[in-house]
């Protein structure tokens, strides 16, 4: 029996909830964590510390729900107090701090897992078995298109919503590395390469966001 302790009980977290529930056999949600008392609260031990929940000899496994740019710090710090990761997407919005959460997995020996659960998608699965079976040939170009699109209505939830800081810029905030993920597992990526610099103006923010495009090869 895994035991699990949840910090950050917004939006989220209730997807992780409700798998937990769905897993009684495997799993059970021991202690949750964030600035204020939720009602998932009320039948498990509260922390309002991160830290504090760290100490909590009974948790095996630390999920991670909170804003983006926490994931980094919270999961090396869970894994560096004997806990194993499963943190929410992005792992980290700054390429760095997803090798050092990489390192200190592979240093404490605690298993680190990002939630990518398009994978499951049945129409991903469908393509993924038609690739495995050869069905398009040999393939030379794997590509994406992302067309929906984050509404004024969802900075409001939150303030940390739309900021560098903790949103992460366009490509974070519209989970594109999700989809960057997709195609490598369609496809076995060999490499990237940059091919148009663009910029993205948020709603809230009113600022420009500079990013690149992104080419992915297949070998």
């Amino acid at each position: 029996m895994v035991k699990i302790g949840l910090i950050g009980c917004g939006r989220i977290s209730e997807k992780h909830f409700d798998a937990i529930q769905q897993l009684p056999e495997l799993c059970q949600l021991t202690a949750t964590c964030d600035i204020k008392k939720t009602d998932a609260s009320l039948h498990n031990q509260y922390y309002k510390n991160f830290s504090e929940l760290l100490k909590d000899p009974n948790i095996d496994l630390v999920s991670i729900c909170t804003p983006s740019g926490l994931h980094a710090e919270q999961a090396i710090e869970a894994m560096k107090a004997g806990k194993h990761v499963i943190t929410e997407k992005p792992m980290a919005i700054k390429f760095i701090d997803g090798l050092k959460m990489v390192s200190t997995s592979e240093q404490t020996g605690k298993k680190l897992f990002v939630v990518k659960q398009n994978r499951l998608n049945p129409t991903l699965q469908m393509l993924k078995r038609a690739v495995t079976e050869g069905r398009f040939g040999k393939i030379y170009s794997v590509a994406v298109n992302v067309f929906w699109q984050r509404p004024q209505s969802y900075y409001d939830l939150a303030p940390w919503r739309g900021t560098w800081a903790l949103d992460g810029g366009a490509l974070m905030n519209r989970q594109v590395t999700m989809w960057i993920f997709s195609l490598g597992f369609l496809v076995p990526l060999k490499k990237s390469v940059p091919l148009l610099p663009l910029s993205h103006a948020t709603l809230k923010q009113k600022t420009l966001e500079p990013f690149a495009l992104s080419g992915l090869m297949a070998p």
